[in-house]
């Protein structure tokens, strides 16, 4: 947890951050060179030689994440380390947190030698459970076989990188008797600390600190308009990139097996980028003029001037599912819905029923902006509180799509008869 003292004045003090960002910093060459190195095949290469995007894409991309690393180092560039006679501090800003000596089981240094380089993490063993969700710590926390078995699983693992040697030291100088040394392990031993778990806990956290929000007459759902501005973003630049493809692989002169192969390749790749921008312009029609609130006597949508209601009388049970990057309000009837209704369609999903004898099929709202989910919630527990179930954590593909073919399938059979 965080606190508000200091470590002792002759604490041994290691500068985390900064010595991880000095020694990362020939990345930034990498980096530098990047756009340099694009110029310099762009001006020199032969015209119409599309082979010479392929080294190009490639240096970017890794040029893209030696800036992602040395980005990640420089926000940890504050952060210091300390030992003294009560504990380990973990040190940014401002802010410290203090994992006490009397609180350990065991201390040491794990090493791996994946590849060419050689991996060290200092080695911090609870003997109780611990806050895995610190604001400062919770990055460090990993679930590994504890040292003996009546201990837990969750310790702090933290890398150090080519500075194994210091740390090493400043553990035994001030905790020899948690000493366990140094211990080789698997290459993929490290782990990683979890992220989604993090997000969601103290997401659930956070939603029950806050007071319900205030809300009026209306909540909204979904805004379709602010979603569809997404498109007017993604769709030029994708258009664009699929072009530099294409220019990129059309041979200026040449024949052969060679020439013909990569005019099958800017074929493939110009039909995909078409493919998708027809799907992109489609769908930002279709949400342009899309919204859905609701109110006290249900959920209502209306998409081009037709409107349409879901009253809460005909539900069984709402709620809010989730996932790492969706929200979506789950409405499920209390009998058969019409699958084909105007407007309603394009949200009818098949799923498990939150009831035994309730039906697959119910409507599935994305709740857009997502930051609304908290107004909608209240509004559920507001105007149905009776049919208030939660909700919970989905799958990541769970939101699924609408059933398009059988739609167009299930109104040509009934023109037809």
């Amino acid at each position: 947890m965080i606190i508000d003292i200091q470590p002792a004045a002759d604490a041994t003090v290691l500068r985390y951050g900064l010595r991880r960002l000095l020694w990362a910093l020939p990345l930034l060459f990498v980096v530098l060179w990047g756009p340099f190195f694009f110029y310099l095949v762009l001006t020199t290469w032969p015209s119409g030689s599309g082979w010479q995007w392929l080294p190009v894409v490639l240096f970017l991309l890794f040029s893209a994440a030696c800036g992602g690393v040395l980005v990640s180092r420089w926000r940890k560039r504050r952060a210091v380390t300390a030992f003294d006679a009560v504990g380990f501090w973990w040190i940014e800003g401002k802010q410290a947190a203090l994992i006490r000596w009397d609180s350990l089981a065991g201390v040491g240094i794990y090493w791996a030698r994946p590849g060419k380089t050689v991996v060290h993490t200092v080695e911090l063993c609870p003997k109780g459970e611990i806050d895995r969700d610190d604001p400062l710590l919770w990055s460090y926390v990993r679930d590994a076989a504890p040292l003996h078995p009546d201990l837990p699983r969750l310790r702090y693992r933290i890398d150090v990188g080519n500075f194994s040697v210091a740390y090493g030291k400043a553990l035994q100088q001030w905790a020899p008797e948690l000493w366990f040394g140094r211990q080789e392990q698997p290459d993929s031993y490290m782990g990683a600390p979890d992220r989604v778990g993090h997000r969601e806990r103290t997401a659930a956290a956070q939603e029950a600190a806050l007071q319900p929000p205030e809300i009026g007459e209306t909540v909204v759902v979904h805004e379709g308009r602010r979603r569809a501005r997404r498109g007017f973003l993604v769709l030029p630049i994708l258009t664009v990139l699929g072009a530099l493809a294409v220019w990129g692989l059309v041979p200026g002169h040449g024949h052969g097996v060679v020439a013909v192969v990569r005019y099958v390749i800017a074929a493939v790749i110009a039909l995909y980028v078409g493919w998708l921008d027809a799907i992109g312009v489609r769908n930002m029609r279709t949400k342009w003029n899309q919204r859905i609130t609701m109110d006290a006597t249900g959920v209502h949508w209306t998409q081009k001037g037709i409107g349409a209601t879901v009253p809460w009388s005909s539900l069984a049970a709402v709620g809010i599912h989730y996932s790492a990057h969706d929200h979506t309000l789950e409405l499920c009837p209390k009998g058969e819905v019409d699958r084909d209704a105007p407007v309603l369609w394009q949200f009818v999903r098949d799923a498990e029923p939150q009831q035994p004898g309730l039906p697959r099929l119910r409507y599935r709202i994305s709740v857009f902006p997502a930051s609304g989910q908290y107004a909608v919630a209240a509004g559920c527990r507001r105007w149905a509180p009776e049919l208030w179930f939660t909700g919970g954590r989905m799958a990541d593909n769970y939101v699924g799509s609408p059933d398009r073919k059988g739609h167009r399938q299930r109104l040509r059979a009934a023109q037809a008869g």
